[in-house]
């Protein structure tokens, strides 16, 4: 795949470009709107710098974008891509509103171009054994679902400054670390239904730093997400409450995870214990990864659980949880907000 990488500003653009030229995908152009951040992602992984977008999506020789640009620019640089008929992948969450997703799958469609919304916690090991786990019936029917994920970003200060400038970002801790709670718990609970969100500013970032999110599914299913910009490391947490089970999972992507099962349906596992490593570490590959399968390989368009599908799912959760927030209300999910 021969691709343009478009704009390095996302904090996860090196992990991403490295799995891709690992891959044997080749970086034709750097597009940026800082232009020493341009040149010096081009030069790292041989592309050429542009500052002229337009220049970029003329040569026929790119096949894809990969768009790591501003959240608040992700729906005119896709636009235009899909326009030109690049294939694309994204970094979460695709756009700032419900509308502006369903105008991208539209031009996307139209054009008839690829697409891959880069959800990288639906590729984790763990996540994925735990939905198979579910399927199993191994906890009975899931009652409850607790999610934390944190970093001390606000306290620590080891995140650019406009990291925390919403006229980019377009929110906060529960946009951005957010996006990870708010893929993970519709993938466990199924259609989500109300939404209450409360969020607050305690060291004067400028954006919401700490936040904890209430979702009522229409399974019955009731979740909380807190994320927070306000810890000290990186941790994660997650736990599934069922009828017949518990399942718990501590530690994060950069040290060893354990999983803890209790299930009434698995001999062994009356009380809880610890699930062996090698059944909840299985190697499997980025969503980057799989997009550049998709265009070298494939006739699909797209890969499920990384489609428009789950794309305007994660930007409504979004839509609906500022929305509380900000209202003190509870966000039903299938009303349209108002404008």
């Amino acid at each position: 795949m021969k691709f343009a990488l478009v704009s390095a500003w996302h904090v996860h653009t090196h992990k991403f470009m490295q799995k891709a030229i690992a891959k044997d995908a080749e970086c034709l152009y750097v597009w940026d709107i800082e232009k020493e951040r341009g040149e010096q992602f081009a030069q790292q992984y041989g592309g050429r710098y542009e500052a002229d977008y337009q220049k970029i999506l003329q040569d026929p020789c790119v096949e894809a974008v990969v768009i790591e640009a501003p959240t608040s620019m992700h729906k005119e640089l896709i636009l235009l891509a899909a326009q030109s008929r690049k294939h694309i992948f994204s970094e979460k969450p695709l756009a700032l509103t419900m509308a502006d997703c369903i105008e991208i799958q539209e031009a996307v469609e139209k054009n008839g171009v690829k697409f891959v919304l880069s959800l990288e916690a639906l590729a984790h090991p763990v996540y994925q054994n735990i939905g198979s786990l579910l399927k199993e019936g191994v906890i009975g029917d899931v009652t409850s679902i607790y999610f934390r994920r944190s970093h001390g970003a606000v306290v620590h200060q080891h995140l650019p400054k406009y990291w925390f400038d919403t006229e980019q970002t377009g929110g906060g801790v529960t946009l951005d670390l957010g996006c990870h709670g708010l893929t993970l718990l519709p993938y466990f609970a199924g259609e989500p239904k109300n939404i209450t969100c409360v969020m607050n500013e305690l060291y004067h970032s400028g954006i919401d730093e700490h936040s904890s999110t209430v979702i009522e599914f229409e399974s019955g299913v009731i979740a909380t997400m807190h994320v927070s910009m306000i810890g000290t490391s990186l941790d994660n947490y997650l736990e599934l409450v069922g009828t017949q089970g518990i399942i718990q999972v501590i530690g994060n992507e950069y040290e060893e995870q354990f999983v803890f099962l209790q299930s009434n349906q698995r001999t062994g596992y009356e009380k809880k214990c610890l699930l062996p490593l090698e059944e909840v570490r299985e190697e499997n590959p980025y969503p980057i990864e799989r997009f550049i399968d998709l265009v070298d390989h494939s006739l699909e368009r797209t890969i499920a659980d990384y489609d428009f599908t789950v794309a305007k799912r994660v930007t409504r959760l979004i839509e609906c949880a500022y929305a509380s927030a900000k209202t003190g209300q509870t966000i039903r999910y299938n009303t349209p907000l108002a404008k």
